[in-house]
């Protein structure tokens, strides 16, 4: 799939041709008025917690460093985060040294896994994130809600019903391009009237490989688009009916293994009704019906070799919300939600040639489960007197599972798994405090169970053990002259699915592990143009089992951002510094990857500015990695693949070299 600069033509050429006539080029630059802080012209360069274990983000907002191009990228920027890399797409987002299905990712109130057993399509690679209108990150097991438990957090990307009170329409457009031929485009239309809506988006992003900052090639390229309808009907102020429906497509090439993504297909569509009551305990119901499918096919035919293979997944399910307030002070919702996944997938037989052979095989499942949930979660008022302001937040899940394994020994299994939490708020003035304990049990996701077992390499690890997590989660946030947050927490992990690579068979097997750790943030306005800001994340991991580092644990992270206002004009420096990691276990890790050794520290820094012309049209432009500095992630893949004419082979996928960017972004 080609990029074509047509479309990125056209794109620029409707923003820049609805934007002349009305706006008039000649006229001066406004600016903000007396509020030289106002949201139209303010740059995110670092979200920071507003609210008990809840970070709550706007994508649409200008934001630096580069825009990404999907929900891993995004993540990457939010304290805690880290980004398994692998090329320039793909990659997997780590939370607190964890990933993988231990990441509740909700993508508009569905579940979208991925297809590929090499993790080539997580879920966030399906997610463009400018379309959506707000990311909620929740920390660790401090909701129920979601389906099942996400035991290092839970992540929303999630998009609003639009409504109208008389015939409008609106929208924004943007495109940005960079280095190693960087070219995203983007445009998102909503219409509608009192009665009906429809929210149209379309985008498409493309790379060509980059470079480290030895000038080394790194195999990375990408090429991917999509898009989303939704129709609406709202026949009344408090009802909504929404159908949707939505495709994306791509191919990718990366460094850390030879195959290539030919295809990266998804297709989903989901149904949704919400309606308010009037009544004085039912306060809303909520029932979404969603069905989605990956299709993924890898090879190596453009090499001349005959390897290949095409996977599928198909995932139907939904969910029934009632929102209840049967006192005052409590609010109360009941749920129940419903999960179906099938794998499939056809490879290559001796004397087949060629992607036509592959793809006139036939698919065979290998895996298939079905997942029934219910849940009560709530929140209770306190009245304090004036004192302050408490609540006390509390929730309970129970999940039934039915798996079968339909490739090597065969088997069924069902496992019944509880989950819950409660948590408690205190706000003084400024201040706000909390304390919370979650426990939550996971199952064995399809590529932990597709590993070899740890008591018979030759078959599948169907027999592993859940997983339980039970954690302590603490923190403080203040919002006065200075913005501050720290959030710590203490979980223990029982019988913690390993991925252990230190045999000639990568197996999976069930250990104890503890984790601590937290993130911590300052935000200050040091005068009207002048404001800086300071994030920290560190985690500790051990493998109490084996007694030693538990894999794939990122090291500490401090980011320092000083930025500028003035008018129209913002601008911003930031300094990323990771220390070295000598805590590590080799070949210990996840599903994602497991640890290659110790990995030294490193710091970068970007420097971005953005001019507004109004407040609908604005530039930003940047600089990543301004020193050009070579460095990798500790938690990277091995760069074994890296194969391109000229280029080396890496220890780890090492990150991008210098990188200037520049975004044009319209809005109406």
């Amino acid at each position: 799939m080609p990029y074509q600069p047509i479309k990125l033509a056209l794109m620029l050429a409707s923003i820049l041709g609805t934007t002349a006539p009305q706006l008039g080029w000649s006229a001066e630059a406004t600016d903000c008025g007396e509020d030289q802080k106002c949201k139209d012209y303010l740059l995110v360069t670092a979200d920071v917690m507003r609210q008990p274990v809840h970070l709550v983000s706007d994508p649409k907002q200008n934001r630096l460093p580069l825009p990404a191009y999907d929900g891993s990228g995004f993540l990457r920027s939010i304290p805690g985060f880290n980004i398994t890399r692998k090329g320039g797409s793909g990659g997997d987002p780590m939370f607190r040294g964890q990933g993988g299905s231990r990441l509740n990712i909700v993508d508009d109130g569905q579940h979208v896994y991925g297809a590929c057993g090499g993790r080539m399509d997580p879920p966030t690679n399906y997610i463009y994130p400018e379309t959506y209108d707000q990311i909620t990150v929740i920390k660790g097991p401090q909701t129920v809600k979601y389906g099942p438990v996400g035991t290092a957090g839970t992540i929303l990307f999630e998009k609003n019903r639009h409504r109208f009170n008389q015939a409008d329409l609106e929208g924004r457009a943007s495109a940005t391009g960079g280095s190693f031929d960087r070219r995203d485009a983007m445009v998102e239309l909503n219409a509608g009237d009192k009665n009906y809506y429809l929210d149209f988006d379309i985008n498409q992003s493309s790379s060509d490989h980059y470079q480290d900052g030895n000038g080394n090639k790194v195999q990375s390229s990408y090429d991917r688009q999509n898009s989303n309808l939704a129709l609406g009907w709202t026949p009344t102020e408090r009802t909504v009916v929404e159908l949707a429906y939505g495709e994306s497509s791509g191919e990718a090439e990366y460094a850390d293994r030879l195959n290539k993504a030919r295809q990266i297909d998804n297709r989903d569509a989901a149904l949704l009704i919400q309606h308010e009551f009037e009544s004085s305990w039912l306060a809303a119901v909520e029932l979404q019906a969603f069905s989605n499918k990956n299709d993924h096919i890898m090879d190596r035919f453009d090499e001349g070799v005959n390897s290949g293979s095409n996977v599928r997944r198909m995932t139907d399910g939904g969910h029934l919300w009632f929102d209840l307030t049967p006192l005052d002070a409590l609010e109360l919702t009941l749920g129940l939600d419903y999960m179906s996944s099938v794998h499939d997938g056809r490879s290559m037989a001796t004397g087949d040639v060629g992607l036509d052979d592959l793809l006139n095989k036939p698919f065979k499942e290998d895996m298939r489960y079905k997942n029934y949930g219910l849940f009560a979660e709530s929140r209770y008022g306190f009245d304090n007197q004036g004192v302050g302001n408490s609540s006390l937040h509390a929730g309970l899940r129970v999940d039934r599972w039915d798996g079968e394994l339909l490739i090597a020994q065969q088997g069924e299994r069902e496992d019944t798994l509880y989950s819950g939490y409660v948590r408690y708020e205190y706000q003084l003035d400024a201040h706000q405090y909390y304390a919370g304990f979650g426990s939550a049990q996971r199952m064995p996701d399809y590529w932990e169970i597709m590993k070899a077992s740890a008591d018979n390499p030759a078959q599948k690890a169907f027999d592993l053990k859940a997983e339980t997590t039970n954690q302590f989660d603490i923190g403080w946030i203040y919002q006065g002259p200075v913005e501050a947050s720290v959030s710590l927490f203490y979980g223990e992990i029982n019988d913690y699915i390993l991925i252990d690579s230190t045999s000639n068979t990568t197996v999976a097997r069930n250990i104890d592990a503890s984790l601590f750790g937290g993130e911590a943030s300052l935000d200050y306005a040091l005068n009207e143009q002048w404001s800086t800001q300071l994030t920290l994340s560190y985690t500790h991991g051990e493998n109490d089992t084996d007694k030693v580092a538990l894999g794939q644990i990122s090291p500490l992270e401090a980011r320092l951002t000083v930025n500028y206002q003035w008018q129209a004009w913002t601008m911003a420096a930031q300094w990323r510094l990771v220390a070295s990691q000598d805590r590590y276990t080799l070949g210990h890790g996840n599903i994602v990857g497991q640890d290659l050794g110790p990995s030294s520290g490193f710091g970068t820094l970007a420097l971005n500015a953005s001019w507004s012309y109004s407040k609908d049209l604005s530039f930003i432009f940047g600089v990543e990695n301004l020193f050009d500095a070579t460095y990798a992630e500790h938690v990277s893949k091995a760069g074994t693949g890296n194969d391109l004419p000229g280029s080396e082979a890496m220890f780890r996928v090492n990150e991008p070299g210098r990188n200037l960017w520049a975004k044009l972004t319209y809005q109406f």
